[in-house]
């Protein structure tokens, strides 16, 4: 059978018989061998109502019957127990009492001053008249006192009252009492020195790795040390010999520690895949459970001063806790023996358990000095513990060793490969520098040539800028004068401003007479060719030669005849009807002329707009009169049937009234926002400068037009005429 096997199964049967040995040997009580305790007679008062006062005033001492020291030794009795004493031997200096009585009072009558003397495990040190140790409750008889004496023993929070009581000369007292208890804490002080020795090497070894395991342990190490040390005597002996009633609260938060100590080691320690997930949240429920049972345990040591009530729910917490814990174990020897971190924790957690079952067994058989057991069990777990961490930390060392020589081996093989790309790289930047070197030499090559079309290119452009700037002066010949504006009208304006250097926009004025009445007639167009720069300004050219052409040779002065023969006209002229191409021209048109009909100061006005409106103020108020829909130029289905016409209406206005031309240059303008100018705006335009004088209307308008558009590119020619009748 293979060794591991055994040792699990020797495992499993120690839990077992520590389970119960948790049942059993714990609840019993240790049958000490009678002692020989001659010289001394004893009465018992079994009266409760009488009281220690009333005793030392001589009130009542009836109630005293006598009892022999093994009696009195063999039973328990409940809460308190006066006794009568009168010692027969003068040798015998010393009466030592059970260490766990809270309370002993001793009066000898007749003695003077000091004559009650105190002594229990709830006395305060200063207060006792012997103390050497929290362990030895005991009392000094006078010297040559030989009369009776009483004593009142208190059990004050409700535990069973057994007396122990021994009558020792002073030789027996320092041999049985006094050097071992002096044996004793020497052994305790070497044994705490160890436990924190290897406490702060732990911190230290925490604040150098940050590795929570550590600080697990140096909890666990310290929840131990502080438990020993109240167990034994040694913290209310040294630390707070004064204080009696915090040992408990200082046993109750050093085993806390210990239990959370060895729960949170426990899960730092062990490999993840140990637990699984149930005993990874048993550990953290025991955890939570062991914090919570710290408020239980204090609120009924100091809020009930129970301490019968604090024992048992201690008992049966610690009981819970430790099947909890043995089932663990017997767990991880079944099902993860093969870990050797888990090989370690068992191997010490059941040394500690062997100490316990020693330890109880020992304690229940009457044996003294059982304690040093536990220790013993003790020190050797956590020195198993260390040698675990240092497995721990040389598998680490030894994964980091791996680790750091497998990311080595990665980056030499990166840096093989790197250089061997590198050097690869280094080959393809020589052909490439050896291509570029002939790039650079065909592109010098071409910017040569390129210098030269540029150089070609530049003085074509200026040769073609100086053919468009001369059409300009031949465009700006053709357009009307300003003197023959002032001729006719009272004021004018004209807001001329091309997109290009010429333009498609022109505004035109003719005087004739009226074909049908022979009256003098001014007629004036605001015209917007198709397109803008020089395409523009050859169809501009084309449609002044031909109104003039109209209204002179062919003698039409109605607006309305004048662009419907107009369209024709253009329509020949670009041979539409062949090429069906759709250039051509928006006109605003109008015929002026003073009548004598109604008002030697009224002017008949006849408008004819293709697509584009007239604005004319009459008596302050703007009015707006909209062109027809088709435009001059351009084959639609209706042109080619003859099917469309351009409506002529006639207005009557007087001195001082006011009409506006305008191509939709200025309407079309974009601002900043892409948003345009509008038409709603023109008319509010129109609106606002009226009554200023036409060269500020002029101003104004600009003003508009230069905010509105901002850095803007002009989108359009841009053409506003004002006249003032």
């Amino acid at each position: 059978m293979p060794i591991s096997t055994l040792i699990k199964r020797f495992l499993c049967v120690f839990c077992s018989l520590f389970l119960l040995n948790i049942f059993f040997f714990t609840s019993s009580v240790a049958q000490n061998s009678e002692k020989v305790n001659d010289g001394i007679s004893l009465e018992i008062c079994n009266e409760k109502s009488i009281s220690f006062e009333q005793v030392k005033n001589n009130i009542d001492n009836s109630c005293f019957q006598p009892i022999t020291v093994s009696k009195l030794n063999s039973k328990e009795y409940q809460e308190r127990i006066l006794l009568k004493a009168t010692i027969s031997n003068p040798q015998k200096k010393f009466i030592v009492f059970n260490k766990k009585i809270d309370s002993v009072k001793v009066f000898f009558p007749n003695i003077g001053k000091n004559s009650t003397l105190l002594s229990g495990r709830l006395v305060a040190r200063s207060e006792k008249q012997l103390f050497e140790s929290i362990e030895i409750n005991a009392i000094e008889i006078p010297s040559d006192y030989k009369a009776s004496f009483y004593v009142e023993l208190i059990s004050s929070q409700q535990l069973p009252l057994v007396v122990d009581l021994e009558i020792l000369t002073e030789r027996e007292f320092e041999r049985d009492k006094l050097y071992k208890r002096h044996e004793d804490v020497i052994i305790h002080a070497i044994f705490q020195g160890m436990l924190w020795i290897i406490l702060l090497y732990n911190l230290f070894i925490f604040v150098a790795t940050r590795e929570q395991v550590y600080v697990a342990y140096s909890i666990y190490i310290f929840g131990f040390s502080v438990f020993n040390a109240q167990n034994t005597g040694f913290f209310s002996d040294y630390i707070i010999p004064n204080y009696p009633y915090f040992s408990s609260l200082v046993r109750i938060f050093g085993l806390a520690a210990a239990f959370l100590g060895h729960a949170y080691f426990t899960l730092k320690f062990l490999p993840e895949e140990v637990f699984g997930r149930f005993w990874k949240k048993f550990f953290i429920s025991f955890i939570i459970f062991v914090s919570f049972m710290i408020l239980i345990y204090i609120g009924v040591m100091y809020g009930t001063d129970n301490l019968k009530l604090y024992t048992l729910l201690s008992k049966a917490a610690h009981a819970l806790m430790m099947i909890s814990l043995v089932v663990f174990f017997v767990y991880l020897a079944i099902k993860r023996w093969s870990d050797t971190m888990t090989k370690y924790y068992l191997l010490a957690s059941l040394v500690l358990l062997l100490g316990a079952f020693i330890f109880n067994i020992l304690q229940a058989l009457g044996v003294e000095g059982a304690g040093i057991i536990v220790e013993a069990g003790g020190v050797l777990e956590i020195l198993i513990f260390s040698l675990g961490l240092g497995h721990r930390m040389k598998k680490l060392e030894k994964e980091n060793a791996r680790i750091l020589e497998e990311q080595n081996r990665t980056l030499e093989r990166r840096v093989t490969e790197r250089t061997r790309e590198i050097s690869k790289q280094k080959e393809e930047i020589l052909v490439q520098n050896e291509e570029l070197h002939q790039q650079q030499e065909e592109i010098i090559s071409q910017r040569d040539y390129i210098d030269t079309q540029n150089k070609q290119l530049k003085s074509a452009n200026t040769h073609f800028t100086d053919s468009v700037r001369y059409a300009k002066t031949i465009q700006k010949a053709i357009l009307p004068m300003k003197e023959r504006f002032q001729h006719h009208f009272e004021d004018s304006f004209v807001l001329f401003r091309p997109r290009d250097i010429v333009s498609g926009d022109f505004y035109w004025i003719y005087e004739t007479k009226d074909a049908m009445t022979g009256e003098d007639t001014t007629l004036i167009a605001v015209l917007d060719c198709t397109g803008h720069g020089v395409p523009g300004a050859f169809i501009s050219l084309i449609g002044f030669a031909l109104l003039n052409e109209i209204v002179a040779k062919e003698n039409i002065t109605s607006p309305a005849n004048i662009l419907k023969r107009l369209d024709k006209r253009i329509q020949e002229s670009l041979r539409q009807k062949q090429k069906h191409n759709l250039d051509g021209m928006d006109v605003a048109m109008c015929a002026i002329k003073k009548t004598d009909s109604y008002n030697l100061a009224d002017y008949e006005v006849k408008f004819a707009g293709a697509k584009r409106p007239i604005h004319f103020i009459k008596d302050g108020q703007l009015n707006e009169i909209r062109g027809s829909k088709p435009s001059i130029g351009g084959m639609t289905r209706k042109k080619m049937i003859d099917k469309y016409s351009f409506e002529e209406q006639t207005i009557i206005l007087s001195k001082n009234d006011k009409i506006y031309l305008s191509s939709d240059g200025f309407i079309d303008q974009n601002g900043e926002n892409n948003k345009k100018i509008g038409s709603a705006k023109l008319k509010e335009y129109f609106r606002q400068f009226h009554e200023l004088p036409f060269a500020q209307q002029k101003k104004k308008f600009e003003e508009v037009l230069d905010n509105h558009q901002g850095k803007q590119k002009q989108r359009d020619d841009i053409t506003i005429l004002g006249l003032k009748l």
